[in-house]
């Protein structure tokens, strides 16, 4: 990603201070509405850091060993149940 630069305002909010990230920023780091993003002050700045929305379907999958999975391949190869008989669907 190339380097971007630019000026952003703090405006009153509540009895806090918030900025406004432009919308080109937003596209880029594809961020929406309530999307989390992590702070750290580190040496006199503000680094801002997107939190990844992970999907749930990557989370089931957390822990599974693919290797190991893969290791008996004849064991997990798909079976040829032979041509369809019937009225099968496919």
């Amino acid at each position: 990603m190339e380097s971007t630069k630019g000026v952003l305002t703090l405006s009153k909010w509540g009895n806090s201070l918030s900025i406004r990230i432009p919308k080109s920023i937003l596209d880029i780091l594809k961020l929406t509405n309530n999307d989390k993003i992590s702070y750290q002050l580190k040496d006199d700045k503000i680094i801002l850091k997107p939190e990844k929305n992970e999907s749930p379907l990557r989370k089931m999958f957390d822990g599974f060993d693919t290797e190991a999975y893969f290791k008996n391949e004849p064991k997990n190869k798909e079976i040829d149940w032979g041509k369809p008989q019937g009225k099968e669907m496919f």
